[in-house]
């Protein structure tokens, strides 16, 4: 609780330092969100049920970026098989960064996020770290990489590698896919692959986005001694819609 207490302060100095900086040509934005399934990478962080969430996003001309999201949150039947009597339900995440142009087309971001919730998962305080890099060419195309330690409280590294495509189709209409791999044997028993495809409308400030996310387990553990957690992500379809701005 002390490291977490910690940890909140020095991101929230950090943001409150950004604010301070001379706002020539600083943005402030804000979305809210409604989905049909919270779908983060290879599983689903609302039980495969709907989910209501927020952002708000302040960005500086310097390149410094932070801002904070929120979300309903449930892991569902996992973690009745860890016992878990209280799981979390909301997720909390601050998060703060860099970004910077490196060419004329390319661009690279850094960013610092802390996860909290607001009750145990799987019976541990599941509040962590993760570090990214971001690699960004044009607004077409983004390669991701970060590394979490301690993930939802459970002693080991993760990684996690993504890229990303997007092509705008008409002014309104944009096509987006991901594909992904999760490489979290040492904590979760299992790696994965995942991936999702869509299309996203835009109307003022409205955004709709039907997307098809799939994932498989590879390098499969000893699943008697650790069970699947959270749940790998079943074929789906997802609908959101974030009014923003």
């Amino acid at each position: 609780m002390k490291k977490t207490a910690i940890d909140l302060c020095i991101l929230g100095l950090a943001i409150w330092a950004c604010l301070q900086s001379p706002a020539v040509n600083a943005e402030l934005h804000g979305t809210i969100t409604g989905t049909t399934n919270y779908v983060w990478r290879a599983y689903s962080k609302s039980n495969n049920e709907p989910a209501i969430q927020a952002n708000l996003d302040y960005s500086h001309d310097s390149g410094f970026y932070g801002g904070l999201s929120v979300s309903s949150f449930n892991l569902g039947p996992s973690e009745i098989e860890f016992g878990a009597t209280s799981p979390a339900r909301l997720e909390l995440t601050p998060y703060i960064g860099w970004s910077f142009k490196f060419f004329d087309n390319w661009r690279v971001d850094t960013q610092y996020t802390r996860y909290f919730y607001d009750n145990d998962i799987y019976g541990k305080i599941g509040d962590y770290d993760e570090y990214y890099l971001f690699v960004h060419y044009r607004d077409l195309v983004t390669a991701m990489v970060s590394f979490a330690d301690d993930f939802y409280g459970i002693d080991g590294d993760t990684f996690f590698f993504e890229l990303s495509g997007r092509y705008p189709l008409t002014d309104y209409l944009q096509f987006s896919t991901t594909l992904g791999y999760a490489k979290t044997q040492e904590v979760l028993a299992d790696d994965y692959e995942y991936w999702n495809v869509g299309l996203t409308a835009t109307y003022k400030f409205l955004s709709f986005d039907l997307r098809y996310h799939g994932a498989r387990e590879l390098h499969i553990g000893d699943l008697l001694l650790a069970p699947d957690h959270p749940h790998t992500l079943k074929d789906s379809i997802v609908f959101s819609i974030s009014a923003g701005f």
